[in-house]
């Protein structure tokens, strides 16, 4: 392991992140016949968030307000020095794979209590919509990466990467990718953003610098999913790799982006019963594992 090479990683996704939601915003603009924003569009926004002031709540609990946003982004950046990402170097130890999943975890649950504590009754109901689907994803998220340590008999992450040519550990990828589409709060699974109703989710009552760190802890979410599934399937020098990566990232990111425009937004309960039965093929991917498969 290369800890330089693991901040480099760090670095790219801070900066390429908001650059590829830039891309799938001109993408859903294009297959919607519009002319869409720039592709720096979304970076444009984030300077112009941390350039204003973070307004505080009279009604919040300050301190658990103010500490959300910034555990939310260095849970995520803290997650990619497990993760190989333009360089192949990775932070490796047994049981790093729990720990990587608790990264995530806290990621959430950090968003989550900051709009609880804002005191805001519509940013409390998108917090409880955001952990009902946290609760179902998380259950086929289990599933799903016990099927993948099982099919390689081993609990670090870097064993994945990349995958056998087992059922179970193709099909585990699969399920992998819907659930990277479905935690990176896309439509129809944005139920705790509700950006058509009056309940704008648990960032409502966030401004400023707080926003910005918020908004850059998704994109680089969604980049650190896209990053973990293409590392099941990455081989070659790491020149080749670098080039391979970044060209698979543009290409989930489009595909990604065509299927969120052309879905309309699930209800709450839509979504829970979709997860839930998504657990079931979850389940069934580690019965193989167990088979051997």
């Amino acid at each position: 392991m290369s800890l330089l090479g693991c901040i480099v990683n760090v670095i790219f996704a801070v900066i390429f992140a908001p650059l590829l939601d830039g891309l799938e915003r001109k993408v859903k603009a294009k297959l919607q016949t519009r002319q869409g924003p720039p592709l720096v569009q979304t970076w444009f926004d984030l300077i112009k968030l941390f350039k204003r002031p973070s307004v505080t709540p009279s009604e919040s609990i300050g301190w658990l307000f103010h500490l959300g946003p910034p555990i939310a982004l260095a849970s995520i950046l803290t997650a990619f020095f497990f993760v190989p990402a333009i360089l192949p170097d990775s932070m490796r130890f047994w049981g790093d794979i729990i720990a990587f999943i608790y990264l995530m975890t806290l990621s959430t649950v950090a968003v989550t209590l900051g709009g609880f504590s804002s005191g805001n009754p519509y940013a409390q109901i998108g917090s409880h919509r955001e952990v009902s689907l946290f609760m179902a994803e998380e259950f086929s998220l289990a599933f799903v990466i016990a099927a993948l340590s099982v099919s390689v008999k081993s609990f670090t992450l870097s064993s994945l990467f990349p995958l056998p040519l087992k059922a179970s550990a193709l099909i585990g990828a699969l399920l992998f990718a819907v659930l990277a589409y479905v935690s990176g709060a896309r439509v129809p699974f944005d139920v705790s953003e509700a950006e058509p109703e009056i309940v704008e989710g648990p960032l409502i009552e966030y401004s400023g610098r707080q926003l910005a760190l918020l908004k850059l802890s998704i994109y680089t979410k969604r980049l650190l999913l896209f990053t973990v599934f293409l590392n099941f399937f990455l081989r070659g020098s790491p020149a080749s790799r670098a080039i391979y990566y970044v060209i698979g990232l543009i290409i989930l990111s489009v595909i990604y982006s065509a299927i969120e425009a052309s879905c309309g937004r699930f209800r709450t309960k839509d979504a829970v019963r979709f997860l839930k039965r998504f657990s079931i093929l979850g389940a069934l991917c580690w019965l193989l594992a167990v088979m051997g498969w």
